[in-house]
């Protein structure tokens, strides 16, 4: 009978360390993206996230919103929605996930109010768009052929259309412009600009 007691002593003393290795196991987050992109209108966009523990979100801007805010551990996925950028800046904010004492931050950039826009119609085969000067500039290009394209400074684009056409430009943050120049050129349209 001793030696079922000692046996007994033995295995609970081997097996202790293994039922409460998984309370020791370290907390993860595992996430399919790290920075987001938002568009000026607002909007939302999903996050797959898999956490080990239970975890929580928290948002650092009342602007930003996640959703669900707490869960169970395991997959899931995570809605963050910003309401609309009125201003002529991006703004950055970030949302936390906390499991147990590991917190992960995710970056949100959400783009500027484009308000200012250009239009230029040409006869070019070819043009490049005008140059923006400004901070925290963002802005896009419609070439007037079904091209639509992010600004980048000194873009050029070659149609295989000729004929006139009417490219567009909006804008924000844009505090003044230079076109390279005016060759073809039979009207600049600046009234929203």
């Amino acid at each position: 009978m001793r030696k079922l007691h000692t046996l007994t002593l033995v295995l609970a003393a081997c097996l202790l360390p293994v039922l409460f290795a998984c309370e020791r196991e370290e907390p993860s987050i595992a996430l399919d993206n790290t920075s987001l992109v938002l568009p000026e209108n607002g909007g939302s966009v999903t996050l797959n996230v898999t956490t080990n523990y239970d975890w929580t979100a928290t948002s650092s801007d009342p602007w930003l919103q996640v959703s669900p805010t707490s869960g169970k551990k395991g997959p899931f996925t995570l809605t963050i929605k910003a309401d609309t950028n009125d201003k002529a800046s991006q703004r950055k904010a970030s949302f936390t996930i906390s499991c147990r004492d590991l917190s992960r931050s995710i970056s949100v950039t959400q783009l500027p109010k484009m308000d200012q826009q250009m239009q230029i119609t040409h006869s070019n085969d070819a043009m490049t768009a005008p140059l923006l000067i400004g901070s925290s500039l963002a802005g896009k290009v419609n070439w007037g052929d079904g091209v639509e394209e992010a600004y980048k400074a000194h873009m050029t684009h070659e149609y295989t259309t000729t004929g006139d056409h009417t490219m567009v430009v909006v804008s924000a943050g844009a505090v003044t412009f230079t076109i390279e120049s005016l060759v073809g050129v039979k009207s600049v349209d600046l009234q929203q600009f």
